[in-house]
């Protein structure tokens, strides 16, 4: 199958385009192209079958919409655009989306402590309201009801995903790993006790081609690791680094973690890896700088 991955240079792109690459040929494309070059006469002549859009500008510090601002232009003007180029045709559009369109979740009463931390008394489902609390959850929320003008649309929601690699520009996943292992105190909030369900991306690469195959279209779908990959962060940084000093921080949330059902009942997915058993190789790749899959001699 032949793939456009916008975004393919980003932390999580990266990921995608090692992994998506293995079996299908991938385009990738990302600033240096720029997506508003793109053309519906680009996609014919690549004879582009599926179209993952993971570019994303993320303003979380101010609380209300800004028109014309970074976030507004590439979040919502970006789908706006793949809309335009997407109209009349057959291709499949992936639209990435965020927990951060729901905001906040669970509350004290919406959880249990447990020896590793907190657990949730239940998981977020795709019925759960729109609530979002910044910019960068608001403009995601415009580009999911944008895709659904493509008949050929799937939205899906991620909380954490990762990859076996570092990244100058990866996520907490990233900073934390890199911090244990240089042998830094790690600053937590709730003294590290709050939940995620961390989900890697060959798993998510996986899910994406199986809600293609499945022509899963019009479907909002929240990808998370599931539970056996529920972990606190305090369990993460001590599994990186058992010696590890962890500085408490004021603030924070008590957690966040998806309901991958709807997922499962559509395709049959789930997720295979297990972030415990990724953590060794994620040290291990990122206290040696390697960002990328090494390529086989040819």
């Amino acid at each position: 199958m032949n793939i456009l991955l916008i975004g393919h240079e980003g932390y999580l792109g990266r990921g995608l385009h090692a992994f998506l690459s293995r079996e299908h040929a991938v385009l990738g494309w990302d600033k240096k192209e720029d997506l508003f070059t793109l053309d519906a006469a680009m996609l014919a002549r690549h004879n582009i079958e599926l179209l993952i859009n993971l570019s994303v500008t993320a303003d979380r510090q101010s609380r209300v919409f800004q028109a014309g601002a970074p976030t507004d232009e590439i979040n919502v003007g970006g789908a706006r655009h793949l809309a335009k180029i997407l109209k009349g045709s057959d291709i499949a559009w992936i639209q990435m989306s965020t927990r951060e369109v729901l905001g906040p979740v669970y509350g004290p009463k919406d959880i249990r402590k447990t020896k590793v931390g907190y657990r949730p008394r239940f998981l977020v489902d795709e019925e759960y309201p729109y609530a979002p609390q910044n910019f960068y959850g608001k403009s995601k929320i415009v580009a999911e009801f944008v895709s659904e003008s493509h008949p050929r649309s799937i939205v899906i929601r991620l909380t954490t995903c990762y990859t076996d690699f570092d990244h100058p520009g990866g996520n907490w996943v990233v900073s934390l790993i890199r911090a244990a292992a240089q042998g830094k105190p790690v600053s937590l909030t709730q003294g590290g006790l709050q939940f995620r369900d961390p989900l890697h991306s060959d798993d998510l690469g996986r899910l994406m081609l199986a809600l293609h195959e499945n022509k899963a279209f019009g479907e909002r779908i929240h990808a998370g690791g599931g539970r056996r990959n529920m972990i606190s962060l305090l369990e993460f940084v001590r599994l990186a680094n058992p010696r590890v000093k962890i500085e408490k921080a004021p603030g924070g949330d008590y957690g966040f973690a998806f309901d991958i059902g709807k997922a499962n009942r559509l395709t049959g997915w789930e997720p295979a890896l297990l972030v415990r058993e990724k953590i060794p190789v994620l040290v291990e790749n990122i206290r040696r700088g390697v960002t990328q899959p090494v390529s086989p001699p040819r």
